[in-house]
């Protein structure tokens, strides 16, 4: 063992023999400790030297323990000792001529000696005794190990006190005992122990005997029934039971009961949920070490607080609620993470699987149920893992209830959850909803523009809707919507989605429905984005027959979309003409590819469709007359483009010919029996004007004034304007004053037109800029002018 003694270069402590039946009689001697050793001393030590090492000790640490493991938790209260070797005696016992280690030495005359050699080390060199300690055999000293080394079998005291491990303070660098004692001024010590002595120091400490588990876990138990008794909800007063559980998990002995854990977890939940996810964390943890698993309960209690949790606004007055620590979005979106990660990864083996089947439905339906579309987005990646993994549906009550707690700003968006899918599996699992479920689920789609989500839902209601539908249903089985959502999804479908449009038709069939004039044209413009041409043909032909008719727009988009290729505008023509496709040839039908034809600018064609209504037995409507009008308008704008500032010079061949094409088209009108509508008025003004024919395109308005047919405004605007242009001011006047008996009501936009055209052209010219003049002196200063 090593010790250490206090060297001091001035006077040195003198050596003294040991008496033979203090020897004797060493397991009672007082003892101090020193380093790591045990330093025996009989009570007549000199007091001047006792003096020096107390006073020396001042600036030092007064113990070891901060070169002691910090993890060992209790105190120092004795140092065993071990047997001494040969080797540890001579390197205990300094060379000749240094200080005594192991006691003194004195002479017969009781003189100290400096000289000689410690005792020990001269008396058991091979079992020689020293001359001038001829008195002291070596079986005297070797007793003196053997009493030495009884003191490790020695009992502790009933009252053990605890032992003095200060370090004298030394002035200068040195090594004493094995221990490296390094200063500088003004700084304060370090002391370096070497790690085979520090070891030593370790292994022969005894554990801290005044450390009672049980009763600290009954102090425990105390301070916890008090701090559980105070209100939760009390600010002053709620971190006495979080300061306890934080105690409880930073010590290393079980000190708390599992039901005592589970009262922390409910007291704490309630006012701040990340701690109380934490001792939930901390039970799981414990329930692992002892075997068991955690009851769902538990969970099931985290999990509804998320329903309620308060969020922290940017202003404190928006706080409803003080009393429970809100949380930001970000907050909670971290912690519904951490608790479904948790879940996934505690229970993702074997039949503990199961607690994700039942848990994580119950966390998105209380994430749903938050009065946060934010929060209500948590949900949406932990019901598409529930979903992707095809999760038993052990609960489905519970995704019904997930069904019904759906509304509209929590359904349609890149956020919201796939009530869909979760329709869709519930009713694939064999699970009957609900009929105002699956309704109010419909409804909260609107507007319809998830077309997948959409079809999906209907496709479930056509699944649950009983087919005979003419015996009276019950309200478990009536799963009718209402023919105005029908539409509204038909409306939002067309053009996009045939498969929805179609499966809307489906469902009014099934519910008895009869198809609305939207309907039909809607899945004709359907048809006709999708390039189905005899399709599109067909639901005209049904649209007749069920007493509609097609609107000019609709017929407009038609020829839009067949004039768009050459190639299916000629096979719509050819489809049409051919003999046995009776069942889909109409007027409309022949009017949409006529005017086709002219907006391709081909007006032959469009007048050889138009005669072959006669040879397939059709007759004309005024909309095809319109069209008629409106493609000979198209191919005279072609012809002759107008400009204001040049008006174009007409031939009077060709304007014979283009109003020989309009009289045979009015005469045609006349035969049929067809009266002139706006829209025909408005294109033969239109070609008349382009034609430079003001004069009779007025006496047009006049006749159409005088049959009470409405003229559009834009009839008025363009002959106004064109007489402005020519300078015919009057009759532009003219023309506006008309606008009330038209039909067109007053229009002071028009007269303004009239006034701002007539003063532009009214305005002079400018006058030419003068050549520069060249000045031949330049003023000497000039002073700088602003130009407004």
């Amino acid at each position: 063992m090593m010790r250490r003694l206090l060297q001091n270069p001035v006077h040195r402590p003198c050596r003294r023999r040991i008496p033979l039946k203090q020897i004797l009689s060493v397991s009672s001697a007082p003892t101090s400790i020193v380093g790591s050793c045990r330093y025996i001393s009989d009570d007549t030590s000199s007091k001047s030297q006792l003096d020096r090492e107390t006073s020396t000790s001042a600036r030092l640490p007064s113990s070891l323990s901060h070169i002691l493991p910090s993890s060992l938790g209790f105190e120092i209260h004795t140092v065993s000792t071990r047997q001494l070797s040969s080797e540890a005696i001579q390197s205990l016992s300094p060379p000749r001529g240094n200080n005594a280690f192991f006691g003194t030495s004195a002479d017969n005359n009781g003189d100290n000696d400096f000289t000689r050699n410690p005792l020990l080390l001269n008396s058991i060199r091979d079992g020689r005794t020293n001359t001038k300690n001829a008195g002291l055999p070596a079986d005297a000293f070797l007793d003196l190990f053997k009493a030495i080394s009884t003191l490790n079998n020695t009992q502790p005291s009933a009252t053990p006190t605890s032992v003095d491990l200060s370090i004298p303070e030394v002035e200068n660098d040195d090594v004493v005992g094995g221990i490296e004692i390094c200063h500088a001024e003004g700084e304060e010590l370090d002391v370096k122990v070497g790690v085979a002595e520090a070891e030593e120091v370790v292994e022969n400490i005894e554990p801290k005997e005044d450390f009672n588990v049980e009763e600290e876990k009954q102090k425990i138990r105390i301070e916890l029934d008090q701090a559980l008794q105070q209100n939760p909800y009390d600010v002053t007063k709620r971190g006495s039971v979080i300061k306890i559980f934080e105690e409880v998990r930073s010590s290393p002995h079980k000190l708390l009961e599992n039901n005592q854990i589970i009262s922390i977890f409910y007291h704490i939940v309630k006012i701040d949920l990340s701690v109380g996810f934490d001792v939930l964390k901390y039970y799981v943890a414990r329930c692992n070490e002892q075997g068991r698993i955690v009851p769902l309960y538990v969970y099931h209690g985290l999990i509804k607080e998320f329903r309620g949790v308060e969020l922290q606004m940017r202003s404190p007055r928006h706080n409803n609620n003080p009393r429970i620590r809100p949380m930001t979005t970000d907050e909670v979106q971290g912690l519904v993470g951490d608790v479904s990660r948790h879940i996934r990864e505690e229970y993702g083996e074997g039949e503990k699987k199961v607690y994700q089947h039942l848990l994580l439905p119950e966390l998105v339906a209380a994430l749903s149920c938050h009065r946060n579309p934010f929060v209500n987005s948590y949900a949406k990646p932990i019901m598409e893992y529930i979903l992707d993994n095809d999760f038993p549906q052990l609960n489905p009550e519970l995704y019904e209830h997930i069904l019904e707690i759906a509304t509209h700003r929590n359904t349609g968006s890149e956020y919201s959850l796939p009530h869909n899918r979760v329709l869709s599996q519930l009713v694939s699992n064999g699970y009957r909803p609900k009929p105002e479920t699956v309704v109010n689920l419909l409804h909260c789609m609107h507007p319809f523009d998830d077309h997948e989500a959409t079809h999906e839902i209907l496709s479930v209601i056509q699944k649950l809707h009983p087919e005979d539908a003419s015996s009276s249903l019950s309200a478990d089985e009536d799963y009718r919507v209402e023919l105005g959502i029908l539409e509204s999804i038909s409306m939002a479908s067309a053009r996009k989605n045939i498969d929805l449009n179609l499966l809307v038709w489906d469902i009014v069939e099934l519910f008895g429905y009869n198809p609305t004039e939207g309907m039909f044209e809607d899945v004709i413009m359907s048809f006709a984005a999708t390039k189905q041409d005899e399709n599109m043909f067909t639901a005209m032909v049904d649209m007749e027959k069920n007493g509609f008719m097609p609107s000019h727009s609709l017929l407009r988009y038609v020829a839009v979309k067949v004039a768009f290729s050459k190639k299916r505008l000629d096979h719509s023509q050819k489809m049409l003409a051919w003999h046995g496709n009776e069942h889909i040839r109409s007027t409309h039908s022949m009017n949409a590819v006529m005017m086709g034809y002219g907006m391709n600018r081909d007006i032959n064609a469009a007048f050889f469709v138009y005669e072959d209504l006669a040879r397939f037995n059709l007759k004309p409507d005024a909309t095809t007359f319109w069209f008629l009008m409106e493609i000979l308008y198209i191919d005279t704008k072609d012809r002759f483009p107008y400009q204001s500032e040049n008006p174009p010079e007409f031939k009077p061949e060709d304007i014979e010919d283009v109003v020989g094409a309009a009289q045979i088209i009015l005469d045609a009108m006349e035969e049929a029996g067809m009266e002139k509508t706006s829209h025909f008025y408005h294109e033969y003004i239109r070609v008349l004007c382009a034609l430079g024919q003001l004069d009779e395109a007025y006496s047009v308005v006049e006749e159409a004034i005088r049959s009470k047919t409405p003229l559009p405004a834009k009839s008025l605007f363009l002959l106004a304007t064109r007489y402005t242009h020519c300078g015919e001011v009057d009759k532009a006047y003219a023309i506006e004053k008309l606008s009330e008996v038209a039909g067109c009501g007053p229009l002071p936009h028009l007269y303004n037109r009239i006034r701002n055209i007539n003063d532009g052209m009214r305005r002079t010219p400018e006058p030419e800029e003068s050549p520069p003049t060249v000045r031949t002196q330049e003023p000497e200063e000039s002073t700088p002018t602003v130009e407004s």
